[in-house]
């Protein structure tokens, strides 16, 4: 009975977890910034609509939103860059919850936005794990 209280005290089971995190938020944050990147002016008319932007600077800034989406997603992925990634993924992310509202009684962001600020700041706090390129490149530089 006390195994299903006790933390985890296996650094394997602490990577493997880390890198079932990674692997979340990596697809959150690729297919995010994909649609932003397949459909810039999109999502620019909806920082025109709700963050009162100028139009001329609309869709290029969706873009670039989108691809540093989808760059943070696959450096996560990839365990590279984590705890920088995971910085970007939580201004995101607030940046989403102060643009849409930070009412979490309705819709996805129930469960959404607070999740993945979770998550964001767990690996801002723990990094990679073993299982990435972060500490590939932590035991070279010893």
């Amino acid at each position: 009975m006390s195994r299903i209280f006790a933390p985890a005290s296996s650094e394997k089971i602490k990577s493997v977890s880390l890198l079932a995190i990674r692997l979340g938020i990596a697809f959150v944050f690729i297919w995010a910034g994909f649609g932003k990147v397949t459909d810039p002016a999109g999502f620019g008319m909806m920082l025109q609509n709700m963050a009162g932007m100028d139009p001329s600077v609309t869709t290029g800034t969706a873009l670039l939103i989108g691809v540093l989406e989808m760059a943070s997603g696959i450096f996560a992925l990839f365990g590279f860059l984590t705890r920088p990634a995971a910085i970007f993924q939580i201004m995101v992310i607030i940046g989403a919850m102060v643009m849409f509202g930070f009412d979490f009684t309705t819709g996805p962001a129930v469960w959404k936005d607070p999740t993945i600020l979770g998550v964001a700041i767990g690996l801002l706090l723990y990094g990679s794990g073993k299982i990435g390129v972060d500490y590939l490149i932590s035991k070279k530089m010893k």
